[in-house]
């Protein structure tokens, strides 16, 4: 039975958090929209950094979960209500990269330390799902120029540098290691 209670906490615990990542996610997506956003296509933008956190300390379904709930979430409150589904596709790409890869290293190479298994994730989760298919949705949808893809990918890379360095200084931070590290099933630093 108290098990049974241990499990129930743990999974509510992982549920508040969650959603508070896709809350930060949406947040930080209408900041960027509004401040960094230049010739209607291109934007440096932190959104995927929380549903990074989500997909590595949680797993990739959380990691899904949160990218698409924070994507829908963000277009709905956005000038233009229309979500759209190849978007959509990419947030989910981030979510599920950038949970599945560590999860798979993490069983094949128990030893690994956490920082090369966080960018393992996170490399993948930048270029397949904010470059590749969140640009294929730009291109199809709002007529994005095919070489705006190069852009995103420049963007991707500083954006991305400055996301893993910023989730590995999190994670050092002991209460922030203490909240999620009783939560996963790896170790965070």
């Amino acid at each position: 039975m108290e098990k049974e209670k241990n499990r129930i906490k743990k999974s509510i615990r992982v549920i508040s958090i969650s959603a508070m990542l896709m809350a930060l996610s949406v947040v930080i997506g209408i900041v960027c929209k509004n401040l960094f956003t230049w010739g209607v296509y291109y934007r440096v933008t932190f959104e995927n950094f929380p549903v990074i956190m989500a997909g590595y300390c949680f797993g990739p379904i959380i990691g899904v979960a949160v990218g698409v709930g924070a994507d829908a979430i963000s277009c709905l409150l956005s000038t233009n209500p229309v979500v759209n589904p190849i978007i959509s596709a990419g947030a989910a790409a981030v979510g599920l990269l950038s949970g599945l890869i560590p999860l798979i290293l993490r069983k094949a190479v128990p030893k690994m330390k956490p920082a090369p298994v966080l960018a393992a994730g996170l490399i993948p989760a930048h270029l397949i799902g904010q470059v590749l298919i969140k640009s294929i949705g730009k291109i199809v949808y709002y007529g994005m120029p095919k070489y705006g893809i190069f852009i995103g990918l420049g963007i991707s890379l500083g954006v991305g540098t400055a996301e893993f360095f910023i989730i590995r200084l999190m994670f050092r931070n002991r209460a922030i290691a203490g909240i999620l590290g009783d939560l996963t099933d790896h170790e965070l630093y």
